[in-house]
């Protein structure tokens, strides 16, 4: 597994960047609204993160999965359900972190409850993996590690037998504790590369490494309220993404590229890669969450509903709403109490309102007297934030 580490110095500019960039997300943000938009990023997270493995669940299949409305094509029904897994181990994680500060996310208990929360909640049909070799379909136990060799793509696995030794070995190497955000950043790079290519597991190698990715960026105080996704970048360049983690596996070129048996040369090749990404997905991330320009584009989808340049969604998208969707995103939340007085209509016509934007999805409130609360629905997601994924028709 040697080097564990790539050369810091190349990479300490670019791991700041990252760094100052995340930290300044959301600055102006009302926490609510950092809420909502945390709540899409989920999605979008898993989402992203399962396009990586080849399954393509759009954010607007998830989000009725999580309502618990699945389609009746068993296929999509399983990624449905697989994507719904995917979110509620995002959630167990940032919970954990907040109970148990301290917590190494690079243990070898910690990946395997990864793994077990995740796999509990597949159907049985995605807890299986076929041997390359021979096409035998290979039980895939919830939170267990691998008991026969693997081997994916050109890498070869290490040895099922060595991976207890290895991951001991990665958790007490890659420990974030007492890390700060610059030197975590740079570690974190290679952490991704090194559990990828220890491969503990017999299946869902790339969803746990995503997931302490995810966990790892918030211990070190680089999630950026979960503001953003490293995800989102890795798989739009899943190409390049692939290629450097192939590249990371190579074995050292010749003796000037580090001292042990793997290239340190193709390890800080994919750190800096990594680092990149994520730089990428923060910046536009941080050009997406100015107050004033989100309130721009819920204006602008207001008037695109109104004269109908948005299709497929039910008529009688007022000027009110919009407004009132405006205001969420400068207060953060408003007392139902206030909505008519606000928008200056009868009551009648203020509930009528907020039945709409209840129905679509843009508002949530736990009970029929607490307060209104912006939510930012899967369908609208492309028009508020541009480019964040395709539309469902696209």
């Amino acid at each position: 597994m040697q080097p564990t580490f790539p050369d810091q110095v190349r990479l300490e500019a670019l791991a700041t960047e990252v760094a100052t960039a995340a930290g300044g997300l959301g600055a102006r943000l009302h926490p609510d609204i950092m809420a909502a938009v945390g709540d899409l990023l989920r999605t979008v997270n898993c989402y992203y993160s399962n396009l990586i493995e080849g399954h393509d669940t759009h954010p607007i299949d998830i989000d009725r999965a999580m309502r618990q409305d699945y389609s009746n094509d068993p296929k999509r029904r399983s990624l449905q359900l697989e994507a719904t897994a995917h979110i509620e181990v995002q959630l167990l994680v940032e919970s954990d972190l907040v109970s148990h500060p301290p917590r190494n996310v690079c243990a070898p208990d910690y990946l395997c409850w990864i793994h077990r929360e995740f796999y509990q909640r597949l159907p049985e049909e995605l807890r299986v993996v076929r041997d390359p070799v021979d096409g035998r379909e290979l039980a895939v136990n919830p939170g267990e590690l691998r008991r026969y060799e693997v081997r994916v793509g050109a890498h070869i696995a290490p040895p099922h037998d060595e991976v207890p030794a290895l991951l001991d070995h990665f958790s007490k190497t890659y420990d974030p504790v007492g890390r700060g955000a610059v030197n975590g950043l740079i570690a974190l790079g290679a952490a991704h590369h090194r559990l990828l290519w220890i491969h503990p597991f017999g299946d869902g190698n790339g969803r746990v490494t995503r997931l302490m990715t995810d966990a790892y960026l918030r211990r070190i105080g680089v999630g950026g309220h979960g503001l953003w996704t490293a995800s989102r970048g890795l798989a739009r360049q899943s190409g390049a993404y692939r290629d450097a983690l192939a590249a990371a596996d190579a074995v050292r070129w010749n003796d000037y590229d580090g001292r042990g048996p793997l290239s340190l040369r193709a390890l800080s090749d994919f750190c800096r890669f990594f680092l990149e990404v994520c730089l990428d997905q923060v910046r536009y991330m941080g050009g997406l969450l100015e107050v004033d320009r989100l309130a721009d584009r819920v204006r602008a989808y207001g008037r695109a509903r109104q004269t109908g340049l948005i299709t497929g969604l039910a008529k009688g998208f007022r000027e009110d709403a919009a407004l009132l969707l405006e205001n969420l995103v400068y207060r953060g939340s408003i007392p139902r109490g206030q909505v008519a007085k606000l928008l200056r209509l009868e009551e009648r016509t203020a509930r009528r309102v907020v039945r709409l934007l209840t129905a679509e999805g843009f508002i949530s409130s736990p009970t029929s007297r607490a307060p209104l609360r912006l939510r930012i629905p899967p369908q609208a997601a492309p028009h508020l934030f541009p480019g964040l994924y395709q539309p469902a028709s696209a």
